[in-house]
């Protein structure tokens, strides 16, 4: 058999059996997720530092790996808990915009108000039973959050110092003859992978920091909240920016004609400049279709639960890459 076909089916194969260890064992699945995304991020900013610092790589990742520390230290002292002490009374401001239906004060047309009234007379339920789901699945999962954080973090240490020889390990797990071709996608798959959560996380990070300004300059309270979900979802591209935007512009009624129409501007603008800079920064490399994207998010929920949103993108660039280097190439050749 051909070289070429003989890694696909090995690769198959062993996808499969990571997709049944996943679907068997969630924590396993949970960490592997966490630390491939940490160590993705770790070598994207150590490929930066190696780069424009001229440094070793095994330096630029030590450097990346405390600058990555750091940051989610900070993020859980200084962050999350102060997002979650404000979780209540956001939901409670929220309910209330959406029982005293606000946004009639700023709509003259009584059919798109009656439509939308239809619309949230169907989801408020949804609401509720969403928010009560949430609170009880993060209350019975806490010991697993904990074992997985754990194991994540010292898993990013490890992958990301010896990433390496794991990258040496990786083809011993594939027939001599097509071992050359492994390395070609491996390598490919990583420098795609690594760009593209590279660039998300920086859109992420920059989307949470600007809401944050933009709550700070405005004297706005929940601005930690706000700031954390905003850098959450946008670990999600295209899907996560509307999980973003509905609680912030169910907010954004709250502060009337002006401050809602200064949060919407700001929203558009600070999003349409991500947009721009993300694929500036993937040219060169695979593009992952946005339907293609939506449906692998879609996809990946289904089978993983909720954690299997921010699967979606890595999948998608998977896809593209085991498409590009056996099937497109197989297709080509006949």
């Amino acid at each position: 058999m051909e070289p070429r076909k003989v890694a696909m089916y090995y690769t198959l194969i062993y996808i499969a059996i990571f997709i049944i260890l996943s679907l068997i064992y969630r924590n396993f699945f949970n960490t592997v997720l966490l630390t491939f995304i940490a160590v993705m991020i770790v070598d994207a900013v150590a490929s930066f530092i190696t780069r424009f610092l001229h440094v070793p790589k095994r330096i630029a990742t030590v450097i990346a790996l405390l600058i990555y520390f750091f940051a989610l230290i900070w993020g859980l002292v200084m962050i999350v808990p102060n997002a979650f002490t404000q979780i209540a009374d956001f939901y409670k401001l929220i309910t209330d915009i959406i029982e005293k239906r606000t946004w009639e004060q700023y709509i003259n047309n009584e059919e798109l108000i009656n439509a939308l009234n239809a619309l949230v007379d169907f989801i408020e339920p949804s609401v509720a039973q969403l928010a009560n789901y949430l609170l009880r699945e993060a209350a019975a999962h806490i010991p697993g959050v904990i074992v997985v954080l754990f194991f994540s973090i010292l898993g990013a240490v490890y992958v990301s110092l010896y990433a390496h020889h794991i990258v040496q390990v990786v083809p011993l797990l594939y027939p001599r003859k097509c071992r050359d071709g492994i390395n070609e996608f491996l390598s490919e798959l990583k420098i795609n992978m690594r760009r593209f959560i590279g660039v998300i996380a920086l859109n992420a990070v920059i989307v949470g920091i600007a809401f944050a300004l933009l709550f700070r300059f405005m004297n706005l309270p929940y601005a930690p909240l706000i700031a954390f979900w905003a850098f959450l979802t946008n670990f999600i591209p295209i899907v996560g920016v509307i999980f973003e935007f509905i609680p912030i512009f169910l907010f954004s009624l709250s502060l009337g004609l002006t401050g809602m129409f200064w949060i919407i501007t700001f929203s558009i603008l600070i999003h349409l400049s991500v947009f721009i800079f993300f694929f500036e920064a993937m040219k060169g490399y695979a593009r992952v279709n946005p339907v293609l994207m939506i449906f692998s998010i879609l996809i990946t929920s289904e089978i993983f639960g909720p954690v299997g949103i921010f699967f979606g993108v890595p999948a998608a660039v998977f896809v593209v890459v085991f498409y590009k280097q056996f099937i497109k190439a197989q297709l080509e050749s006949e």
